[in-house]
Parts: structure tokens; sequence; C-alpha cells
């Protein structure tokens, strides 16, 4: 039995919650997994516990109504950090909104589960791009899983590919398209479309950051690449330190002048080795029709990193939404359940 807190109940924590509830038979006959959510925290929709588990399709439910949390459970009096250190529970599921800042609350999550011995599951990038090593030291010394696939490339096997299937190849550099609704927004414009159209579509998918500027001033890729960057590369970097270039001021004129000299206009992430030091930027950059991030549509999303053993080595995922981060968390659960605790 696996008893897990969820820290957040946006669009993934809902969709985890879904698959949860539809792979329930199969995580038991197939994983001898048996997961149960014993509290859920949120900052809008109240947050309660349950020992015995809490009914996530109703609550899921509830909340998509604009309702609240407060029939599922007793309710949770202390802050989110105080109720995790005492938390009679195994998992924490943590995906509360992006922040760009060293110091915020989703961090005090981490280290509060990971401090009283309880596994770490998270797709949230802004705790991690500040401190990876220190989270990832201390789930080391406690014995206890952190694993975080959801944070780049939503489902798509990033870390698991390089961390674990790789073992033993250095990525020296790579770039990527790792934004979708940056993408999706470029591509909108491209067609003819406005970007504040572009940008109510993307809502309605549920792909919008919390706060829509993390998306359209460029810091989600931002903070992606630095990411990719430390953990992959043993970089140090921080996200408001690297040159970085977002959609929100998109000139259509850049877009058709780039396509008359049969060019695709992308947000770009990219990370390499300069003196020894390791760097990254975003920028908006025009690429030419031949290059393999050019053809990259839509929500979809891509990264080519270039490595001392394979060369190169191109990861894609088409179309991603809600339901592919969601999964990351699914099988991050499986994989710690495995006893395959840390990427």
């Amino acid at each position: 039995m696996h008893r897990l807190v969820l820290v957040g109940f946006g669009n993934v924590g809902r969709e985890f919650a879904r698959l949860l509830v539809e792979r329930r038979a199969e995580l038991r006959r197939e994983q001898g997994l048996e997961a149960r959510v014993v509290a859920i925290l949120t900052k809008r929709h109240g947050s309660v516990e349950s020992p015995r588990g809490i009914d996530l399709a109703r609550a899921t439910k509830a909340v998509e109504s604009g309702g609240t949390l407060e029939a599922f459970g007793r309710p949770v009096r202390a802050t989110p950090t105080a109720y995790l250190r005492k938390a009679r529970a195994d998992v924490v599921v943590e995906i509360t909104p992006l922040r760009i800042a060293a110091k915020q609350p989703a961090a005090e999550h981490m280290l509060a589960a990971l401090s009283t011995g309880k596994h770490l599951i998270t797709a949230n990038k802004g705790p991690l791009v500040y401190h990876y090593r220190r989270f990832r030291d201390l789930a080391r010394r406690r014995d206890v899983g952190f694993r975080y696939e959801g944070t780049v490339m939503d489902g798509a096997p990033v870390f698991n590919l390089f961390q674990e299937t790789l073992r033993g190849a250095h990525v020296e550099s790579f770039e990527g398209i790792l934004n979708s609704v940056s993408n999706y927004l470029i591509g909108a414009i491209e067609g003819g479309g406005t970007l504040q159209s572009g940008v109510e579509e993307v809502r309605a998918m549920g792909l919008l950051e919390a706060d829509p500027t993390m998306d359209l001033d460029g810091w989600d890729a931002t903070v992606k690449a630095c990411l990719l960057a430390n953990v992959l590369m043993g970089g140090s970097l921080r996200p408001e330190r690297v040159p970085r270039e977002g959609v929100a001021g998109m000139d259509r004129r850049r877009i058709r002048k780039a396509r008359t000299r049969g060019r695709r206009v992308k947000q770009v992430a990219r990370g390499w080795i300069d003196g020894g030091r390791v760097r990254a930027s975003v920028r908006i950059e025009a690429l030419p029709a031949g290059d393999p991030l050019a053809s990259v549509d839509g929500t979809s999303n891509a990264l080519l990193a270039r490595t001392d053993m394979l060369k190169e080595i191109l990861i894609s995922e088409r179309h991603p939404g809600v339901r592919q981060t969601a999964f990351a968390l699914y099988s991050d659960l499986i994989a710690i359940h495995e006893g395959r605790l840390h990427l």
C-alpha cells in the first residue's frame, strides 16, 4: 500500500487522479501496487485528509464544478509544509504552479517530504532548478525516492533516457522546443491568427500556466533549459541569469519574413559548454527548413541532444496534453514501487 498526498490539484493533479482511478485494477494486477490518496492540499479548494482514502472521482468532479474538497475528508488546518512533516503518508506528489524564486513554498514542501522519509514525485520544475542537488543528496541520504520526469517534455522519457538507459554517455549540448504553449502560439500567428486568440485556445486545452507570463515571457522554457543543463550537464544555472526571449511581443512580420526565406520561426532553448562552463539560452530563431526542430508544430515538443557516445539523439513528443504530464507522475510512482528510487 502506498499512501499518497497530493500538494496541488490543478489540471495535472486532477488528470493524475483520473489515471489512478482508471488504472486501479491494472496497477493491482500488473504491478502489485495499491495507491491510496490520503490527503489533497490546495490553496483555492481547501485541504482535506482521509486515512481510508479520498474518493478521487467525486473530488475531481467537485473541483471542476467550482466546488471545494470539504466533503471528502477532515479539514487540514496546518500549512502544507507543517502537515507534510507529520503526515502518515509514503509518497508526496508536488504539483503546485511554477514560480521563479529560490525561496518558495514548493521548495519547502519538497524538503519537508524528503527530510521526513517520504518519497517525492514532482512535475514542478521551479524548485528543482534552484535546489536539484540538495534534493538529490537528501533523498539518497534518507534512501527515499526522488523522481521528476514530468518537469521537462511532459511524459517523454528525457531524464529516464539519459540517467537510466544511457548511463555512461555524457550530454555535451542540446537544443529543443520545450514550451508547447509558445510553439502553438507561434504557429497560430503564422497561420493568420492573433496572439490573444491563441492564448484562449491553449487556456481551454489546460496547457497555460496559472501565471500566463511563465509561458508568454519565456520563463517556462528557460527553467526547463536550466534544469536540463544542471541535471544532465552538471551546470549551476539560474533562470533569471539566462538570456531569454518570449513570444509576448511576437511580430507577425518577423514570421512572414522568415517564411519568404524558407525558414520557420521557433522558440529554441539551448545548452552548451563554453570554456568549461555550462551555458544556456532561450531565443526566438528563424530555423532553416531542414533543421529537425523546424517541423515541430502545434503543441508538439522536441529535444536534440549531442553526447560523446551516441552523437545526436532526437526525442520528440507529438501534440502532448495534460494527460502526458500526468502519465509522467504515474510512471514515476510505478518506478518507486519497483525500487527505482532515483533518476
